[in-house]
């Protein structure tokens, strides 16, 4: 059977869950809808790390991957260069004589590669010489050339288009290092930009912490001023009570004055006293020693609170010191890391402009070759045998040409000279580029690998950084509660201790009315008992008082005068009942064989005489007693009060010193410097409440003051 669920009932539902949670120790509904909320915001802060650690391993990819392209392109160069060059070896060797040995043909720059202009003025020579000429061999010899030419053209077409070829290969290779330049470029200035943002954003955090603290800084400052006038009003419901107990102790002390001013007016005095009295009051001398007790107690309790407080307080105050050194020290960090990354950037801009001076080098370089190999691509091919039998002739050309032109014999003699030694020069030249060429593309290798290595170092300390910073700031949110709960926890107890404190008084204030009560009724119980006792009294001295007159009536006339002025001073003096006592005595004794119950009569008299001494003497000694108690209540009540009272002065120097930390020392030095550079009296007073109000002088200090300030030093005649 199914039940439909409204919302007032759903509602009652959560209020009765809530109630019968509060009443039972679990948690409410508010407690669970926050824990919901932490729970959200964590889990939208765990999904943000989330999203930032996939994006760097993303960029991290994108690196790895230009990276890589950019190391195969270079090795896959290196290799290609070589394949390239044993290539040409054997097509060289296929286009030559078997017969000749292959020597110095693995390299488009061997030996027989020779100077262009020389060769074109060999040419220059063989042609003017050839018409010119005496016979004709030298014709056939030219003609033998300008096929071999031709022929040389024709096996040089394919070294062009691999030349071709690999330059455009090289332009592939710069365009696949540019892009990966330009995607770790892109990367390194995403990251830059998200570092950016998450330092704003954390600078963000900062002030919003800052403002949050300055708040809650605020509303204690407001808190303990709303103490502070509950405790200036408890201290005048204090001092109201003190008063009217000051009061109530006159009108005892004036009650009890005038019941012992009874006592001492009365002659007759009651019957011993209830033991009770002594219960009640070692009763109440218990009592006071267990409030003495609790009271010194609880002080200790009190002033072991504000210890266990202040050690927290310099706790707390040294985590934060040291959260803000290390703030700092990532700060600096950071800075260091930005600097750093400044001139990683700055080197890499070097190594690309000396990566684009080289691979502008290397186009001419190419170029240069190539241009040797298409002007003189025979040359390129020939033995040694062909080269020497060549040489022998351009040197033979030489001689003609010197002969036929005197003028320019010592030139043409010393370039025929010469030419070994130039061709040694640039052979060493050639073999000095090369070598040079290899140096640049390993230090752009090791530059390059370097650059890797840097750049995953910097990943790591700034992950290493992040997470830092992460574990710092659950530190100082853990630090921030454990503080809140630890001021909480503290202002709990605090409230504990006052609620139990005034618990106390109101105990020790109910039991003290309760035995004045007691010791009220205790007098009014004695007061009617010692009235029934006098009434008895009277009814017994009326009772012999008409015996005694029916004595008188039966002694002689001479005595009647002394009986009768025994009788008026009866209760006048203690000697005139003595002497009635004598007379009586007498008059027993002569009528003592006709009337035996005076016997019992005087018995009875001299009972209640005793009894009456005894009682007096009990009586001054319970009067003693009261003294001594009443004496005993006032010095208690005394150090009560002094003891409150340096209490409430410690609690106000507590609450001056926390507010003094905050107050303004410049406005203190101020008005201290007026006070003392004032020439007049009146101003010195004016200023001198100022200060005393700063400092939140007590009223005791402000008294001293006030009785010492005519004899200080900063007086017109000290001065």
């Amino acid at each position: 059977m199914k039940s439909v669920w409204t919302g007032s009932e759903q509602d009652r539902v959560w209020w009765s869950m809530e109630k019968f949670g509060m009443s039972f120790g679990g948690t409410s509904r508010k407690d669970l809808l926050e824990t919901i909320e932490a729970q959200k915001k964590q889990l939208v802060q765990y999904q943000t790390r989330f999203r930032d650690v996939v994006q760097a391993y993303k960029s991290l990819l994108k690196e790895k991957e230009a990276l890589e392209s950019s190391l195969q392109v270079l090795t896959g160069s290196s290799l290609q260069v070589q394949t390239g060059s044993s290539l040409q070896a054997q097509t060289r060797s296929q286009q030559a004589d078997p017969q000749d040995p292959p020597d110095d043909r693995s390299s488009p720059h061997s030996e027989a590669s020779t100077d262009p202009p020389e060769t074109a003025r060999d040419q220059a020579e063989e042609d003017p010489g050839g018409p010119g000429g005496p016979g004709g061999p030298p014709r056939p010899e030219t003609g033998g050339c300008e096929g071999g030419e031709a022929e040389d053209q024709q096996a040089a077409a394919p070294g062009g288009s691999e030349s071709d070829r690999r330059v455009a290969q090289l332009k592939n290779q710069l365009s696949t290092l540019s892009g990966a330049v330009a995607t770790v470029t892109q990367e390194k200035s995403r990251m830059e930009a998200g570092f950016q943002a998450d330092r704003r954003q954390l600078r963000q955090e900062v002030e919003d912490l800052q403002d949050r603290l300055v708040a809650m800084t605020t509303q204690h400052e407001a808190e303990i001023r709303i103490l502070q006038d509950q405790l200036a009003e408890s201290r005048a419901r204090i001092i109201t009570q003190q008063h009217d107990r000051e009061l109530e102790q006159r009108d005892h002390v004036l009650q009890l004055q005038e019941l012992t001013r009874i006592l001492q007016d009365q002659d007759r005095d009651h019957t011993r006293p209830d033991p009770r009295v002594d219960q009640l009051q070692r009763e109440l001398l218990d009592l006071k020693n267990q409030i003495q007790d609790q009271v010194h107690s609880e002080t200790k309790r009190v002033c072991q609170a504000e210890e266990r407080a202040r050690e927290r307080a310099q706790a707390a105050e040294l985590r934060v010191a040291g959260l803000e050194q290390r703030l700092s020290e990532l700060s600096e960090l950071l800075g260091s890391s930005e600097k750093t990354k400044q001139r990683d950037q700055q080197v890499v801009q070097r190594l690309r402009d000396r990566i684009l001076q080289l691979d502008t080098e290397n186009k001419m370089l190419a170029m240069a070759t190539a241009g040797r190999a298409t002007s003189d691509p025979d040359e390129a091919q020939l033995d040694v045998a062909a080269l020497k039998e060549k040489m022998e002739k351009v040197k033979k050309l030489l001689l003609a040409a010197a002969q036929k032109n005197p003028d320019q014999a010592p030139l043409i003699l010393k370039l025929a000279q010469s030419e070994p030694g130039q061709q040694e020069a640039n052979q060493q030249e050639l073999r000095q580029l090369r070598d040079e060429f290899e140096r640049y593309k390993l230090r752009a290798q090791v530059v390059l690998k370097n650059k890797n290595a840097r750049d995953g170092c910097q990943a790591r300390e700034l992950e290493e950084v992040r997470d830092q910073l992460a574990e710092l700031k659950e530190k100082y949110i853990n630090l921030r509660i454990q503080s809140d709960e630890a001021e909480a926890e503290q202002r709990r107890r605090l409230e504990d201790r006052t609620q139990r404190a005034a618990e106390l008084q109101q105990n020790h204030r109910q039991e003290a009315e309760r035995v004045a009560v007691l010791h009220r009724d205790e007098l009014q119980r004695l007061e009617a008992e010692l009235h029934k006792q006098r009434e008895r009294t009277m009814a017994l001295l009326d009772e012999k008082d008409q015996e005694l007159e029916r004595l008188r009536a039966s002694v002689p006339a001479p005595e009647a005068p002394r009986c009768s002025a025994g009788d008026e001073d009866d209760e006048a003096d203690g000697t005139t009942t003595e002497s009635e006592g004598d007379i009586i005595s007498r008059a027993l004794r002569r009528a003592a064989h006709a009337e035996p119950t005076l016997l019992l009569y005087a018995e009875q008299l001299a009972r209640k005489e005793a009894e009456a001494g005894a009682l007096r003497r009990h009586k001054h000694q319970l009067e003693e007693d009261v003294h001594r108690l009443q004496a005993k209540l006032i010095a208690d009540a005394e150090r009560h009060d002094e003891e409150a009272a340096e209490l409430r002065s410690g609690l106000d120097k507590l609450i001056r010193d926390q507010n003094r930390e905050g107050a303004n020392m410049e406005y203190l030095k101020n008005v201290v410097y007026r006070f003392l550079t004032l020439p007049d009296a009146g101003g010195r007073q004016q200023t001198l409440g100022a200060i005393l109000t700063i400092l939140h002088f007590s009223p005791q200090e402000r008294l001293a003051v006030g009785r010492l300030r005519g004899a200080t030093w900063w007086s017109p005649s000290n001065r």
